[in-house]
């Protein structure tokens, strides 16, 4: 759990840097897409998003892919019409993703692919996930302080 939201935080963080250096102005339009509303985990990454961009002064959209790679195209088309300056895209299939991530580039918009790598692709911007050999060590950890015998 710590891991995720030091992900999702080192994401923002990401993106406010990337966002104040790109562009001046305060009011910047930041879309979200998160692949289901079916996980608690990504609604909590959804509070989180809309909390920290809307507290650094950004204008914030999220929507939900459900599973659906074609509805996550359509998204981010939405997206890129309403005019958002950065794409922030947890894909559902990375390789699916890189059409979007394409069609948002040739539009203008950075593109932040979180969590999971979208790829086949020169679009992605920048990469955000959590530290998967930090992860198999604490996993790893935890069984040697577990064992017995």
């Amino acid at each position: 759990m710590m891991k995720r939201a030091i992900a999702l935080l080192s994401a923002l963080l990401l993106a406010t840097v990337m966002v104040t250096t790109a562009f001046a102005q305060a009011s910047l339009p930041v879309g979200v897409i998160l692949p289901t509303k079916d996980e608690p985990r990504w609604l909590q990454d959804e509070a989180r998003f809309k909390a920290a961009l809307t507290a650094a002064g950004y204008n914030v959209e999220i929507l939900f892919s459900q599973g659906d790679s074609a509805k996550e195209k359509a998204n981010v088309e939405s997206l890129i019409t309403k005019g958002v300056k950065v794409l922030i895209i947890c894909p559902q299939d990375g390789v699916a993703a890189a059409a979007a991530a394409d069609a948002a580039r040739a539009a203008g918009v950075k593109v932040i692919s979180y969590d999971r790598l979208i790829r086949e692709s020169s679009s992605v911007d920048y990469y955000v996930t959590f530290d998967s050999f930090a992860v198999g060590a604490a996993w790893g950890q935890y069984l040697v302080d577990q064992a017995k015998g």
